[in-house]
Formats: C-alpha cells, structure tokens, sequence
C-alpha cells in the first residue's frame, strides 16, 4: 500500500489506531524495489526513468527523452469534453511513445485494463483536475495544491512515514492482518455482531411501519433475516444486482453496466537467486503479444516475508484482465495448473527464468477489478439519484464506484460514515 496523499495517510492512520503500528514493513524510496521499475518489450526489460537526469536522455524504448514530450504537453490546449478513454488523453497530451508503452502498461498494472476504454475523470481524477484548472498535467502536479481533508490526522505511522520517505507498506504477516484485526477490534464493540461466511441471498426493502415515507431494509441469509434503517453494502456491483428484487430493475440496470476484469494471479517461490535484476518487477504494454500483464519480483520489495533458511525467490504473475476470455477462455473451465504452467513458460521466455518453482499457487478472481469506463461519472449520478428519489435507505461502498485501491476503498468507506453520522465519533 502507499502511504501518499489523504487515503494513503488515512490507511495508516487506520492501522495505527488497530494497534499494528508494530507490524509494519516499508520499503524506503531510496530502494530498489522504488527506485527500479520495467516495461518488457521488444525482446527485453527496459528500466523506467526515475530521476530529472533519466528524463534529459534518450532511454528504450522511447524514441527521444521524454522531457520533450513532457514540455510539449504543456503547450497543449485544454480539451472541453466531459470525458474521454486514457487512450485518447494520452495520445493527445503526451503522444503516441508516453501513451503506448507507459500509461499503457500502467493501466493494465492498476485495472488489468484496456487503455481503449478506461475512464481518465474515473480512474484517475487528479489527471482529469490538472488538466481542467491548470491546461496542463505537468503544471497541474507541479503547482497544484495537495488535497486536504482536516478529519484525517497524523498518527505515528504517517509521521514516520513522511521522515523516513516510505515508498509503499506491508504488515509483517501480509495485508491480510489488517482485516483479520479489523474483524477482532470490531468484534469487541459493543452491540457489534460479525458473522462471516453467511452470504447474502436476498435483500428488499419494505415501509417503516414506525415512520411514515421511510423504508427499512431485509437482508435474507439462508438462516436468518436482518431488519436495519440502514443498509451499508460493500457488494461488488454485479453481485449486488443478483440479489436485489425486481422492483428496483432500474438501480440493476446502472450496477450492471459497472464492468470488471478478471485475473489470474500465480505465486511462485524458487530456492536461491533467479532475479534478472534488483527491482519492483516489471509491467508488459498491451501492443507485445504476453499472456502476463505484470510480474511483481516480491522476495526483493519485501524479503522480510521470505521464509527462514537459505535464500528463496518470490514473484508474483499477474494474468488476464480484459483479455482474460480471448487468451485463457471460459474462467469457470479454465484449468488452473494450465494456467500456471503458462505463467512458468511466460518467465521463461521473457526473463529467462528456467528453474522448477518449490511452491505454485493460482488464484483466479472473477470480475475482481472494476474497470471505469467512460461517463462512469454519469452512471454514479444516476445511482445516487434513484437511491434518494426511492427513499431507499442504501449506502454502496466499495471498488465498484470510486477508486479501486485499498487506499481508495477504506477511505471512501469513511466518508459514508462521515456522511450518515456527521456529529459521531469515527476511530480512525
């Protein structure tokens, strides 16, 4: 996770008041894993500038230094559409070298994407903003003022953060210990229930008998109904709609038309030293013919979470996306070991890494990244505005709608609760 901007202090923030101040693990910008990142392409890893002097000279696989083009998109006139695709952003800002072989790969790395159809408001406001108040992205990131937000304070983690110049974080025992103690924490409170593993099957809303013009809502799991004044979901937006009645075919319509990608993720661990190269890993653009869209060299970024005894190497393989169907198939036949097997031979011809890996493991996650397209913006407006015309009384939280981070979702759950209880205490 990085610790930058209002949603990067406020994650820390949140886990410094779970008590895993302790449990934290940073890679500093001074390291390799912050200072090394590659796109693969023609043939072989080439190293993304990282410094002013990087920008001043010619680097693969760029046709000339990027600070002419960098310089030329401040001289670009401000364009007066309401939205357009990343693709058509980039060309015109940036060109054809910047769009194709860096904002490319840095989509597909974010949203397992297609440059073509993702959003620029959606996906990436500050892109949008810096264009829209200053004509230019460049002058925008350079005289901008960073957002601010006074609920979101400084705890012991963002100022530690700050002065010892964190890249991104971890904890000790993975991401994972940050639920699992927000589900301990949470568990404690008073009044609090957490009942995991109980998926919803149903969830319709009926008239308050207690107050008139107001709704409640039914959650139905398969042992038990649940009656609240407020329903708070975090249900990605297509499995939303499955479980919502047919009355509401209009809320359904706009939370099917939130498109996502699906990805394979591989874990592999080899015994001893098979990196290229020191780094963060690399990124593929979508013009090479990869069935991998990135690889995360993971023993080198956090080799606190290598297992005891002799040197081990971790990568991490990053597969499908929007291309998933066209390269893979059907993901429910999709044979997993296939799957892997064709991650091990994608390293092997891109990295040359021939050795037979210790440990394998897939994941294959259904529709796990929204991917924003064009006027996503819009689609959100009208779900807000059939939510207050229908009285209902619904809160949607999560990657579905604005930002698909984990940076992004926790803060964004916060300003929900900020909003329904504007006079409460929040912890964190």
């Amino acid at each position: 996770m990085r610790p930058q901007g209002i949603v990067g202090k406020n994650s820390l923030n949140l886990a410094s008041t779970l008590g895993l101040t302790d449990e934290v693990v940073s890679v500093l910008h001074s390291h390799p894993a912050a200072q090394r990142r590659f796109v693969y392409t023609r043939g072989k890893l080439h190293q993304l500038p990282s410094s002013l002097g990087t920008l001043l000279r010619r680097q693969e696989p760029f046709s000339r230094p990027l600070a002419f083009d960098l310089a030329r998109e401040m001289l670009v006139k401000r364009s007066k559409v309401e939205d357009e695709t990343m693709y058509e952003f980039g060309l015109r800002r940036f060109g054809k070298g910047i769009t194709e072989n860096l904002l490319d790969p840095f989509c597909r790395g974010i949203f397992a994407g297609k440059l073509s159809e993702l959003s620029v408001r959606s996906c990436f406001p500050p892109l949008f903003n810096f264009e829209r108040n200053y004509s230019s992205v460049i002058l925008g990131g350079l005289l901008g003022r960073a957002s601010t937000d006074p609920t979101v304070g400084a705890s012991d983690l963002v100022q530690r953060a700050k002065m010892e110049k964190w890249s991104v974080w971890s904890l000790k025992d993975g991401l994972q210990r940050l639920t699992d103690r927000l589900h301990e924490v949470v568990s404690e409170q008073a009044g609090a229930e957490v009942h995991a593993q109980t998926p919803c099957t149903k969830i319709e809303f009926i008239p308050d008998p207690n107050a008139t013009h107001q709704k409640i809502a039914m959650v139905h799991t398969s042992d038990a109904v649940w009656e609240t004044d407020r329903l708070i979901c975090a249900l990605p937006a297509r499995n939303l709609v499955e479980v919502l009645p047919v009355d509401l075919d209009p809320l359904s319509d706009h939370l099917q038309d939130v498109n996502s990608a699906t990805v394979a993720v591989i874990n592999l661990e080899y015994e001893g030293s098979h990196l290229p190269t020191e780094g963060f890993g690399y990124l593929v653009p979508s013009h090479e013919r990869s069935n991998v869209l990135g690889v995360i060299f993971d023993s080198c970024a956090f080799p606190q979470h290598d297992r005891p005894g002799p040197k081990t190497t971790r990568i991490t393989c990053m597969m499908g996306g929007a291309w998933f169907r066209e390269l893979f198939g059907d993901p429910d036949k999709v044979d997993p070991e296939w799957l892997a097997s064709v991650a091990m031979e994608t390293l092997k011809s891109q990295i040359g890494l021939v050795a037979k890996p210790t440990y394998c493991k897939v994941n294959l996650s259904q529709d796990c990244i929204p991917n924003y397209r064009v006027n996503h913006h819009r689609l959100l407006d009208n779900m807000t505005s059939y939510i207050e015309d229908q009285n209902l009384p619904l809160t949607l939280i999560g990657a579905s709608y604005k930002g698909v981070s984990v940076n992004d979702v926790i803060y964004n759950s916060r300003l929900a609760a900020q909003r329904l209880v504007p006079n409460g205490h929040l912890i964190v």
